[in-house]
């Protein structure tokens, strides 16, 4: 298993990073591995308006696959001028889920992780999430 740690990802613009820091750990099977965005944000911005990622692993039902789940939560947070307090307005919030058979070689497993995860990280499906609508 991997050890936890902080993950860097480039912003929209291709150039400036974001830091996602490692809170915690997964402290077992199906416990929770936590990153939220301290980094770079403004210190009085309370912590559940910092956008998180969590990540979790398990077994399926009959032990022949592992499973993992992780989401994603930005918080669309503004600053109130009249109260001087943060609100969060609304979410985006991604889900992801996968299944890993525990029968197939490692070296398939790595690839077929590698590439499905590429390609929702690609620019068209990228593009396609951020207005909302499917290539067509």
């Amino acid at each position: 298993m991997p050890a936890m740690a902080s993950i860097t990802v480039k912003k929209l613009d291709t150039v400036t990073d974001v830091i996602y820091d490692a809170v915690t750990g997964s402290p077992g099977d199906t416990g929770l591995a936590l990153w939220r965005q301290d980094t770079g944000q403004p210190a009085a911005l309370p912590l559940g308006h910092r956008a998180w990622l969590s990540f979790a692993t398990r077994f399926n039902g009959p032990r022949t696959a592992r499973r993992f789940i992780g989401q994603y939560v930005m918080p669309y947070t503004v600053l109130n001028a009249s109260t001087g307090r943060y609100e969060a307005k609304d979410r985006i919030v991604f889900d992801l889920s996968g299944v890993m058979p525990q029968e197939i070689p490692v070296t398939f497993l790595s690839e077929g992780a590698y590439q499905g995860l590429n390609l929702f990280g690609s620019l068209l499906i990228k593009q396609a999430a951020a207005s909302g609508y499917a290539p067509n």
